[in-house]
């Protein structure tokens, strides 16, 4: 890298590279992703793409590599996968506007534990970001899936951390900078982060500010200091790699692990509960694949994790099993259950991008037609059903003043990006369907006022007509400039003809100009009021979201029950398993 940057532009693209150190930036130039330096070489290598570079006339070449605005996702997508962390640097005012340089600023931080794009996320499976601290003979574990808002913390043997972590499938893992030894050894990504932030007083005070708590007692954490230095961890590290409000995040919960059986990665691996033993061998030979007739996203990754952390709570199971028993006792009552299901997409990932900020307008109308979908989800659920269920569906909230924003202010069929215009309803708001129609009927307008001019002057060979050099503009015969009115303006002089503009065809010039740069950029502002109007109710949406769960995996279940003819278990406190005329299941 350059030691001294030469220019105001590459002055403004080290100051950035200075805020996230250890990730590749992406930095706006235009229509264009650029990447600087080692950032470039790196890039191009892992993306495939030409390395050329900048500054070559001068005797100081650049490496320099780029990727289009409007594709960039994926791009991010595959350097994520390859275990690289993704600055984005955008233009935060337009460049027509700007004194100097454009001003532009990290708007967000993408990295194997934070990823949100679909790309990158299994439906079934949660994305795990994890911290861990140690002291003395205990350690804390934090951990949140931000696609789904799951947030939780325990305190645990560090002997058990590598299992634990494992077991959670964690894509990425931070770790004090001044901790001692080797993080556990595992497929995630190993992120140092500065020691204070594992600092317990700095965690509490974060975690209480943004979930706007007095005490940490009703999460479970309070005495529980290495638990909440690593939540408070995690919470930093979204905050501040995330930029934005993170709304649908759920208070921090302690995980008791003496609530569930202890499963270590080897025990889940030998017994081939979500992967197959051998690699390459089929996904048909798990159990998970048996049993998962889950339908929506939210009910996959809740059945994923009841697999991986048995309950050992009996009252617990009995009231899960008791929801598969209300749902297997009526096919057909199943069966309109799981057809509701089907129009339910993953209300828990909309969600997650519509608060922070990165959803576009088919995610924002999918988690309108979605939560559309609930009164008809819970208007056949089975009649009086026993306590899970009902509890599942009194959480069915179909939060009508967003499902209702959402519906009535989007089009059916919005465009993927909301620069490609016509995200927003016809008749929703009055000034975007005028600049519309000044859109659309330009030629109507313009033909009006030359037949209107004709008339006035009485010159029947006036002609309104436009070039890209002067715009707009009235032509008139030398021989008929006797008769031109006052009030028109001088604008060219032909050598038969003189041309001349009015107020009105100023105006009227400025606004055909300015229309569709005006209706992009009110789309864009109308569209960041729903998406923020929706992410304003996210506690809602994920208590939907959860109740959607519950009924899926009871559904699903109930669905394996009938098809494979399986019988209710009746667990004790004795311990003792007995299994008459039974078989397995794979």
């Amino acid at each position: 890298m350059s030691a001294e940057p030469s220019t105001p532009l590459m002055r403004q693209y080290h100051a950035a590279k200075q805020q996230a150190p250890g990730a590749l930036l992406l930095f706006r130039l235009g229509d264009f992703y650029e990447l600087f330096f080692d950032d470039a070489v790196t890039a191009a290598r892992e993306l495939e793409i030409t390395l050329t570079s900048r500054n070559k006339e001068k005797g100081e070449p650049v490496p320099m590599c780029g990727v289009p605005a409007h594709s960039v996702e994926g791009y991010i997508a595959r350097l994520i996968q390859k275990g690289y962390r993704v600055a984005i640097c955008d233009q935060m005012e337009d460049p027509r506007f700007a004194k100097k340089i454009v001003k532009r600023e990290i708007t967000r931080i993408v990295s194997p534990g934070t990823a949100t794009e679909p790309g990158l996320l299994k439906p079934g499976e949660n994305n795990y970001l994890a911290a861990i601290v140690q002291k003395g003979a205990r350690a804390g574990l934090g951990y949140v899936d931000l696609s789904t808002g799951e947030f939780r913390a325990t305190e645990l043997d560090p002997a058990e951390l590598a299992s634990a972590l494992e077991q959670l499938n964690a894509r990425e893992l931070l770790v004090s900078d001044a901790a001692q030894g080797e993080p556990p050894p595992g497929r995630w990504v190993v992120t140092p982060v500065e020691a204070w932030t594992f600092a317990p007083d700095h965690a509490e005070r974060s975690l209480l500010g943004h979930f706007k708590l007095l005490t940490l007692d009703g999460c479970g954490l309070a005495g529980r200091p290495l638990a909440v230095a690593a939540a408070g961890a995690v919470l930093h590290y979204l905050k501040d790699t995330q930029k934005s409000a993170l709304d649908h995040l759920d208070r921090p919960t302690f995980h008791d692990r003496a609530e569930a059986m202890a499963l270590d990665a080897v025990t889940v691996r030998n017994l081939e509960l979500v992967e197959p033993l051998f690699a390459g061998e089929s996904r048909e030979t798990t159990l998970l694949h048996v049993i998962d007739r889950t339908i929506t996203g939210m009910g996959g990754r809740l059945l994923r994790r009841r697999l991986l952390r048995p309950s050992l709570d009996l009252a617990e199971i009995g009231e899960r099993l008791d929801a598969v028993e209300d749902l297997l006792a009526g096919a057909i009552t199943r069966s309109r259950v799981r057809a509701e299901l089907e129009g339910i997409l993953d209300l828990e990932r909309l969600l997650a991008k519509a608060t922070l900020g990165t959803a576009g307008p088919r995610e924002l109308r999918a988690l309108g037609v979605s939560l559309d979908r609930i009164p008809a989800l819970r208007a056949v659920l089975p009649e009086n059903p026993r306590a899970r269920l009902q509890r599942a569906a009194a959480g069915l909230d179909e939060v009508p003043e967003v499902r209702d924003r959402i519906l009535q202010g989007l089009a059916d069929n919005p465009p993927l990006n909301l620069a490609d215009g016509g995200a927003i309803r016809e008749g929703f708001h009055p000034e975007l369907d005028r600049l519309r129609g000044l859109s659309r009927n330009s030629k109507q307008y313009i033909a009006g006022i030359e037949a209107r001019e004709r008339e006035r002057t009485g010159i029947a060979s006036l002609k309104v007509r436009f070039n890209n050099v002067f715009g707009y503009y009235i032509e008139i015969s030398k021989a008929n400039l006797h008769l031109a009115p006052a009030d028109y303006d001088r604008k060219q002089t032909l050598v038969n003809a003189e041309r001349f503009t009015t107020p009105e065809l100023k105006e009227l010039e400025s606004q055909i100009l300015d229309a569709e740069e005006k209706i992009l950029a009110l789309e864009r502002e109308i569209f960041q009021e729903i998406r923020a109007f929706a992410a304003s109710r996210a506690a809602r949406i994920r208590a939907t979201a959860a109740a959607v769960a519950e009924v899926d995996v009871a559904a699903a279940l109930a669905e394996v029950a009938a098809a494979n003819r399986y019988t209710r278990p009746r667990p004790t406190e004795a311990g003792e398993m007995r299994i008459l005329a039974g078989r397995h299941p794979v």
